[in-house]
């Protein structure tokens, strides 16, 4: 199914198709999944699809997490998300079909990632007291981050960060860090 996703976006994914490239009968999906939204509900909440909240963590406990500096964290959470995001080809491709289409199953894989932002901001960040800020900040980092990793698919540089190097990456985290700075004590 996700080779029918990023060939042709969501509008691709109807049960013949699936089944088609499956080589299944199309009564399968309808068993095992109800319809083509249960069949990528399955596949979003699925812990290799999207970054998972460990992913993000990696390897850290939360109380480690909790322990660094609001602008420290948030830095180290949007750094491991790019790069969990770059290792994650299929999913930048969604990511470009949900700019395009709006529709039941784009939903579906926006609740996925909004479960886990929440949860991030929730477990994360109880020491910030302004959860206005919080959030507004969390989306425009967040929205960056993701921004730059698609970039990245097709082009090198942006505004002189080289979007294909390691170090490029370690500019981006820097930045990010003195972005939040604002978010340091509550």
């Amino acid at each position: 199914m996700e080779d029918l996703l990023v060939e042709g976006g969501f509008g691709t994914l109807t049960p013949s198709a699936i089944a088609r490239r499956a080589g299944v009968d199309k009564m399968l999906i309808y068993r095992y999944f109800n319809d083509v939204a249960g069949l990528v509900r399955r596949i979003a909440f699925a812990p290799d699809f999207f970054p998972t909240f460990e992913d993000l963590c990696g390897g850290d406990s939360v109380a480690d997490l909790l322990a660094l500096p609001i602008s420290a964290r948030a830095a180290r959470l949007l750094d491991r998300n790019a790069r969990a995001l770059l290792e994650r080809p299929v999913v930048l491709e969604v990511m470009v079909w949900e700019l395009v289409e709006r529709n039941e199953l784009t939903a579906i894989m926006e609740e996925a990632r909004e479960s886990l932002g929440f949860r991030l901001l929730t477990e994360l960040f109880p020491d910030v007291a302004d959860k206005t800020r919080l959030g507004t900040m969390s989306a425009v980092l967040s929205a960056g981050v993701a921004y730059l990793a698609l970039r990245r698919r097709k082009i090198r540089w942006f505004s002189g960060v080289d979007l294909k190097s390691d170090e490029g990456w370690q500019q981006i985290a820097l930045a990010i860090e003195a972005m939040a700075a604002c978010l340091d004590g509550g």
